[in-house]
């Protein structure tokens, strides 16, 4: 018997949230629709046999959800989980099934609130698990390959999907139905995964200020997101800011402004009349990310999660 296969196997935790990856044909399976957030995380590991031979696996259903419905509770309660399971000396990673919509916004989330010193691995599908062609168990086969790889030692929080490891801050879905549906942009990504094979290009850095307090699920601020495009005044944004259904919880907006994050004349003017009265107001680029500053290559998704956890940390008094 050759020495390396005396090795104990690594343990992980796999998390489950939803999402199409867990979802069920409602018809003919070589057809599109179906429900997502059906099946049970240990289901969808009894598609990938092989598992078995990587890693000790432990499971938990954190949620079951279509991932256009994820809210700040199960954040609260998915983070908490990881939390728990990687403070165990004896798990050595956390895979998370998750929906692809959005994927890119959790996967932020938890890259803000976790230690990265033990890997976080999303992984999606766009394809339910009934379909003929699903490209589930192959996603999930990779992202515990990458989570039980000895490289993948402090990478902190990544997607990996259709062999690619993406890195949380970069990570985006651009497409609706393709299998190859992210990218990290003109970063690129991480690296990827190819049979047993993990090749890492590079690494990120830490975020800036994390890792931020995890608010409590009823903590969370609100932070509306809004576009600038054609025609646009400042009538939505004094709406939110007066409006007695969100006054005072409303703290904060982000706009995804136009080109290098413009905005109209009229939205910027009725900006700084809700900044002025304690609104925390950032712009992004509709276009894509901007360059230079503290929000440096974050879309307006991500500038709204870390806006929501900076808010929740600093304790940003509710307005009068």
């Amino acid at each position: 018997m050759a020495p390396s296969s005396l090795r104990p196997l690594p343990q992980i935790v796999v998390l489950g949230t939803g999402g199409t990856i867990a979802g069920t044909a409602t018809g003919d399976p070589s057809l599109p629709g179906y429900t997502a957030g059906v099946l049970g995380v240990e289901d969808l590991l009894k598609e990938v046999p092989t598992l078995g031979s990587l890693a000790q696996i432990q499971t938990e259903q954190v949620a079951n959800v279509d991932s256009k419905d994820m809210t700040f509770a199960v954040w609260t309660r998915l983070a908490g989980r990881v939390m728990h399971w990687l403070a165990q000396p004896s798990i050595q990673a956390c895979v998370i099934t998750h929906g692809t919509d959005t994927l890119e916004e959790t996967a932020y989330f938890l890259s803000l609130v976790l230690p990265l010193d033990k890997p976080v691995v999303l992984t999606a599908a766009m394809r339910p698990a009934t379909a003929l062609n699903a490209d589930g168990p192959q996603n999930l086969l990779d992202a515990v390959r990458v989570a039980t790889h000895p490289e993948a030692r402090g990478i902190g929080v990544v997607c990996v999907l259709h062999g690619v490891v993406h890195a949380a801050r970069d990570v985006a879905k651009i497409n609706t139905h393709a299998v190859e549906a992210f990218s990290s942009g003109e970063r690129g990504p991480l690296g990827e995964i190819e049979g047993e094979h993990l090749r890492l290009w590079r690494r990120t850095p830490p975020e800036s200020g994390a890792p931020f307090a995890l608010p409590a699920a009823e903590a969370w601020p609100r932070v509306e997101l809004l576009s600038n495009v054609a025609g646009t005044d400042g009538a939505v944004v004094r709406c939110l800011v007066e409006s007695p259904c969100l006054h005072p919880r409303l703290r904060g907006l982000v706009v995804a402004g136009t080109g290098g994050g413009t905005v109209s004349r009229e939205l910027e003017a009725a900006l700084e009349a809700a900044a002025a009265q304690g609104v925390s107001v950032k712009v992004a680029s509709r276009v894509g990310p901007l360059r230079g500053g503290d929000d440096d290559g974050l879309s307006a998704v991500k500038l709204r999660v870390r806006l929501l956890l900076e808010l929740a940390a600093i304790g940003t008094p509710l307005r009068p």
